[in-house]
């Protein structure tokens, strides 16, 4: 196993003249980002930093922020970064006393951040300015250039989102993402030496494709701004031949007035991750982009090595929405709730073992290992040709006898019988609730108005009574009950209510908000 700061140094010594990143109208050559590298570990280190300490970046999303987290992988320290402005208040104040960074990389005039680094005087801050005042050229005389850390070290401390539980630090070693840098290499489909346009941040997920894109030669366009303006521009001057991206990027630019006259032919590769795709949506991006979607599928604690799909998997009615096969290296079991493999066909919690997952976590106390395997949290069943499908969190289904009851799995009997998205809550013990989305509610009149309980959340509506119909041309409320209770007769549940909602809550990948639809239902 080879820690990521051998590979850092190898890529970037390999092809010293050719461009290594883009960033807006600026590019570095892998010459320049190797001296950045070195010059970034020496400040640090004059700064008093020891391999072990940790490093949090609070600064925007731009080729700097990965140059340091590499430096931090050359050096032993354990890499760190928050989005500026992405918390405020006491929760920037409670994510920084837990990650207790011995050096703060950021610009001035946060007052938050500032008032937290007043009353810790022992942290360093440094500027962009302090980052790249030092350049060191490996070779010159008299320059003493770090031997790497060694693949023991835990030199990544990455943050779950929060959103299925409280946020978690993940401690990564730099031989796991070593590996995961070779792992998605030696898998994905590249082209030669890839020209890779991505509009997420170099810290997170997507960050782990910035050395591979180097080890293969190539180039990793950063757009100078969020948004799907700034990525059509980074698309029309760079002509990417890979394009990265999460499902909301890649949802938004089919609709972007300036898409559809671009031409997209340059891409030989679009890879995504985060959530799965609905046929409409494959769809559309094949008939923007061509075909092809790649989709990698992974955890902070598993960075994009769990599974993916190939071009090929998105044009078959079979596998298109899948999370598509193990990564090489990579073990998987689908577990019940007493911890036994289950056949194909059954949903159980994934479980994973492999070099590329997390060493264990910072915060909070506890670990999420049993017997050496991970536990993903994760509801998946396996189909008979190996792909991997995701079904719901393990948090969110119902736990009966021996078995595992997905809420998608209800949800879609449901609406293949009604004809309209719907929720499915559980309420307790074998119990649900289910909601119908755009179905018009009961009467609102004098007699529904008397009889109604309203629990609202956005646009949700509750009515435990009343059962008139709706509006002129649609089914009555009645038959829609009707309809969902039958669709749901064989299922090992009861159907505590079944509940109208305008729209249902989503969250920014597009998924059902479960944790918002569980506070209607309860």
């Amino acid at each position: 196993m080879t820690a990521i700061g051998d590979l850092v140094l190898d890529a970037l010594r390999a092809r010293p003249d050719h461009v290594a990143f883009l960033h807006g109208g600026a590019g570095l050559t892998y010459r320049e980002a190797e001296r950045l590298v070195l010059g970034v570990a020496d400040t640090l280190a004059g700064a008093g930093l020891r391999p072990g300490d940790t490093v949090l970046q609070i600064r925007p999303n731009d080729p700097l922020q990965w140059l340091v987290n590499a430096a931090c992988y050359v050096a032993g320290h354990r890499s760190a970064a928050l989005s500026p402005g992405a918390l405020r208040g006491a929760a920037l104040a409670e994510r920084l006393d837990l990650v207790a960074p011995d050096a703060v990389l950021t610009e001035p005039g946060d007052p938050d951040l500032d008032a937290w680094l007043r009353a810790r005087p022992e942290v360093r801050v440094l500027t962009d300015r302090d980052l790249t005042a030092t350049v060191t050229v490996a070779g010159e005389p008299g320059t003493a250039v770090p031997a790497p850390a060694p693949a023991s070290a835990v030199v990544r401390l990455a943050f779950t989102s929060g959103t299925t539980g409280p946020v978690k630090g993940v401690e990564l070693s730099g031989g796991a993402l070593g590996t995961v840098a070779t792992v998605l290499r030696d898998t994905l489909p590249w082209p030669e030496r890839p020209r890779v346009l991505c509009p997420e941040s170099v810290s997170g997920g997507f960050g782990n494709m910035v050395l591979p894109t180097l080890m293969l030669g190539g180039t990793f366009v950063v757009p100078e701004r969020p948004g799907s303006d700034a990525l059509l521009e980074a698309a029309v001057r760079h002509r990417p031949t890979v394009l990265m991206a999460m499902p909301p990027a890649l949802r938004a630019l089919p609709v972007h007035p300036g898409a559809a006259g671009h031409d997209w032919s340059s891409l030989a590769l679009v890879v995504y991750s985060g959530a799965s795709f609905t046929d409409e949506e494959i769809d559309r991006a094949h008939a923007l982009f061509g075909e092809v979607l790649c989709g990698v599928f992974g955890q902070v604690e598993v960075p994009k090595t769990i599974a993916w799909t190939r071009p090929a998997d998105h044009l078959d009615p079979r596998f298109r929405s899948s999370l598509g096969v193990p990564f090489p290296g990579t073990e998987v079991r689908v577990c019940g709730p007493d911890g036994c493999d289950l056949p194909a066909g059954q949903p159980g919690e994934l479980w994973v073992r492999g070099p590329t997952t997390a060493r264990g976590y910072a915060f909070p106390s506890g670990t999420p290992f049993e017997n050496g395997w991970l536990r993903t949290g994760d509801v998946c069943r396996r189909d008979a040709h190996g792909r991997l499908h995701h079904v719901n969190r393990v948090q969110d289904v119902l736990r009966i006898g021996d078995a595992y009851v997905c809420p998608s799995d209800l949800e879609a009997v449901v609406s293949r019988h009604i004809g309209h998205p719907a929720a499915v809550v559980p309420t307790g013990p074998g119990g649900v609730a289910v909601l119908v989305e755009g179905v018009a509610p009961p009467d609102t009149g004098p007699r529904g108005a008397a009889s109604r309980e309203t629990a609202s959340l956005g646009t949700v509506s509750r009515d435990m009574t009343s059962r008139d119909t709706t509006s002129p041309g649609t089914a009555s409320w009645d038959t829609v009950e009707k309809t969902v209770r039958d669709a749901l007769r064989d299922a090992p549940v009861v159907i505590d209510a079944v509940l109208p909602a305008e729209r249902l809550p989503r969250d920014v990948m597009g998924r059902l908000d479960r944790a918002r639809l569980a506070e209607v239902a309860g």
